[in-house]
């Protein structure tokens, strides 16, 4: 038997001291470890749910446009419109209106709107028509929508061949036929014209002289004091 003693043997990686290699072992195994948990950690994270928000818009505010006038489509559906015009049987009529305030459709003869003094009354708003012995003196008016015509007869105290005279006023329908009773008057007597006009688009209005106060003359003029159109 070899009672030699003999060293032992060291590994052949031997690289110091075993303290040395223990704190070399050592220190691996705790940067191991923290990787291994960092690599852990990430990958938790990673496949963990992430959380949603869910966020809800709640509109409070309503706002209304309005359209610009210059941009609307134009409505060719709306009736024109026109101004009523005094003696129009197409517009829209007063319930009275003064023949003066009229203008007529025609006359013949002799005719003036102007005012009157008869019987040593004033009317400010008449007519004056010529009276001639032939009847032709006349004037014409648009009446639709009205139904009388009223209005105070006689001769004008400033008239040429007033005194002695005696005439009449006759009022006929759109078609010529007589409307009510011929009415006489004279300048010392004034006589009310009271006549149903109703249904007719217009009348004619025309006066004759049936005598005369002075035989060298053929007219003179009468005076429709205040005539006026009623419905």
């Amino acid at each position: 038997m070899d009672l030699t003693k003999k060293e032992p043997r060291r590994p052949r990686w031997h690289f110091g001291p075993r303290w040395a290699e223990l704190c070399v072992v050592g220190v691996a195994t705790v940067a191991t470890g923290f990787i291994t948990g960092r690599v852990s950690d990430n990958g938790s994270q990673a496949d963990a749910p992430q959380p949603t928000a869910t966020i809800t818009v709640q509109a409070t505010q309503t706002v209304t446009a309005t359209p610009d006038p210059s941009t609307a489509p134009e409505d060719t559906d709306q009736p024109l419109t026109q101004d009523a015009q005094p003696g129009d049987s197409s517009s829209a009529r007063p319930a009275r209106v003064y023949l003066a305030d009229l203008d007529a459709v025609d006359y013949r003869g002799d005719y003036e709107k102007a005012p009157v003094v008869m019987s040593g009354k004033p009317y400010p708003r008449s007519i004056r028509l010529g009276c001639e012995t032939n009847g032709e003196d006349s004037i014409t008016y648009n009446t639709s929508g009205y139904e009388r015509l009223r209005a105070t007869l006689g001769i004008p105290s400033d008239t040429d061949n007033a005194i002695g005279s005696v005439a009449q006023i006759k009022v006929f329908g759109a078609g010529g036929e007589q409307l009510g009773k011929a009415v006489e008057f004279r300048s010392s007597h004034t006589a009310g014209l009271d006549v149903d006009v109703s249904g007719q688009d217009q009348i004619m209005v025309s006066c004759a002289l049936l005598k005369s106060g002075d035989p060298d003359r053929i007219s003179t003029r009468s005076g429709l004091g205040d005539a006026v159109l009623t419905s």
